[in-house]
């Protein structure tokens, strides 16, 4: 229509299309449509619409229902009255008028679709780094195939048929009481950990507690000691909590200590995974542990400790944790049950001395409330009953299979090429190249041509934050059928040119 024409008379709306059946009430529809109109500059500033009652009659819908979209765009700003009690469009700004989409907008800037995203987030989204999930080598990924879906599915029944008033509203930041009762009496048995209920918080995994933690403790550009090479879904939450990460080497004893005080002396927090370090597998040997609690207690700072895959240890005793040897809660500990029992429960534990407790549940009831109680009732009874100490046990035994399949498999078939790290925790093993080897390609090369074989396998060497002084690829064995090791190994072989 010509502008002059629009203004020279009242114009009907009765071209609308109105979705009588939508779950869009009729006023919202014809408001969006009148608004779209404007926006785009097909009715511009004065033009006049035919009066509610025509309106309402060509429209086959109530008066009522046309005044109640008027009204939603008089307050916007929209439409305004005539003289006459007629309505015409407002003068709506050019800006308004004609908005630039949000894409074009972003694709104007330098910064691109990161226009308004912080370094820090834009540091996180730029790390390349594989997991794997959907391959039989993922490292630290469970088989399911074995949990007692049966127990687990009745107790969920049981927990919400006929549920508590209390458990149905918020819950206490820390978690359910009778699912920290469990944990502290879980951890008592399998990791000799004695820590009572008000020193245990339920989390949303690993990862949650730590990004938690991160931003409670550091402020922007607090410096924090990381392990090289060492887990990278870590450094991603310090990261977005705009740490400086420091880079310390591991050696066959875990963190060394000593490089980490002459690099960083004044760093604030440092993060460890010293039962079964990721992805070396190397336990931190007692005097390093001491050396670090040491450091901490001397400079005032705070030691997170991931205890991860510590539960599947399949030789000789349990390693003690670090929290067990700290005497001045120094130490966090983190846990989950992600790999004990499935990664999508997303429900695990933080332990610390009841002052950081306290703290921590206080700031978490600010951002994040709590962990969500669904599976906490249910959790709490399948400990109680004993239904986890059971399938850990016999989850043991069949990782601990696996694994051996995985190193006899290895050595058959590749001797001269890898070496088995001699780690026996977890749910994966570092196969570390020979010099023969490294002359020939690097672990990053392998791995791109063992996925030209449909086979994934993560170099080594993306867990690094300065170039890597080792080469090797990590073996996850937790979803590796025993029976189709010595197949895999031999396609690995044959791709990268083995021979026995």
């Amino acid at each position: 229509m010509e502008k002059s024409r629009l203004l020279n008379k009242r114009v009907s709306i009765a071209g609308i299309h109105i979705e009588r059946a939508s779950a869009v009430p009729l006023h919202l529809q014809i408001a969006a449509y009148l608004r779209s109109c404007i926006l785009q500059g097909i009715f511009p500033a004065g033009t006049q619409f035919l009066g509610s009652r025509e309106t309402a009659r060509e429209l086959g819908c109530s008066r009522t229902v046309v005044l109640t979209a008027w009204d939603l765009l008089y307050a916007e700003g929209y439409l305004e009255s005539t003289p006459r009690g007629g309505v015409k469009v407002a003068s709506v700004t050019a800006a308004h008028a004609r908005p630039v989409p949000a894409a074009s907008a972003a694709g104007a800037s330098t910064g691109g679709t990161t226009a308004h995203i912080s370094a820090r987030w834009r540091s996180l989204l730029a790390s390349e780094y594989e997991t794997n999930w959907a391959s039989e080598f993922a490292p630290g990924a469970p088989d399911i195939s074995h949990f007692p879906f049966r127990e687990w599915s009745r107790l969920l029944r049981q927990s919400w048929q006929n549920p508590r008033h209390p458990d149905c509203l918020d819950l206490p930041p820390q978690g359910h009481p009778s699912l920290r009762r469990e944990i502290a009496n879980f951890l008592g048995s399998v990791r000799g950990l004695v820590c009572t209920p008000d020193e245990v918080v339920v989390t949303s995994g690993t990862s949650g507690a730590l990004d938690v933690c991160s931003r409670m403790i550091l402020d922007p550009g607090d410096e924090v000691w990381v392990e090289e090479p060492g887990f990278v879904e870590a450094r991603w939450a310090l990261t977005a909590a705009g740490a400086r990460l420091v880079p310390i080497p591991v050696d066959d004893q875990g963190l060394r200590v000593s490089e980490g005080i002459r690099r960083a002396p004044r760093a604030k927090l440092i993060v460890v995974t010293p039962s079964h370090q990721y992805p070396l597998g190397v336990s931190m040997g007692l005097e390093r542990r001491l050396e670090l609690l040491d450091w901490a207690n001397k400079n005032d700072l705070r030691i997170i400790e991931d205890d991860y895959n510590s539960e599947f240890r399949h030789q000789d005793s349990m390693i003690a944790s670090l929290r067990s040897l700290d005497r001045e809660g120094r130490v966090i500990y983190l846990g989950t049950f992600s790999k004990i029992m499935m990664p999508s429960l997303r429900l695990g534990y933080m332990v610390a001395d009841k002052r950081f407790v306290d703290t921590f549940a206080k700031g978490r009831a600010r951002i994040d409330v709590h962990t969500s109680g669904i599976g906490q009732l249910a959790l709490a009874e399948f400990m109680r009953e004993g239904h986890l100490l059971r399938h850990l046990r016999r989850m043991r035994k069949v990782y601990a299979a696996r694994r051996q399949a995985l190193i006899d498999a290895i050595a058959a078939q590749m001797p001269n090429d890898l070496t088995v790290s001699a780690a026996a925790t977890g749910l994966h093993l570092v196969a570390l190249f020979t010099d023969r080897m490294r002359a020939r390609m690097s672990d990053v090369e392998a791995a791109t041509l063992i996925r030209q074989v449909g086979i994934h396998v993560q170099p080594l060497s993306q867990n690094h934050l300065e170039p890597p002084t080792r080469q090797g690829l990590v073996f996850g064995y937790g979803r590796l059928q025993t029976d189709d090791v010595f197949r895999l190994i031999a396609r690995i072989a044959t791709c990268l040119g083995s021979d026995a």
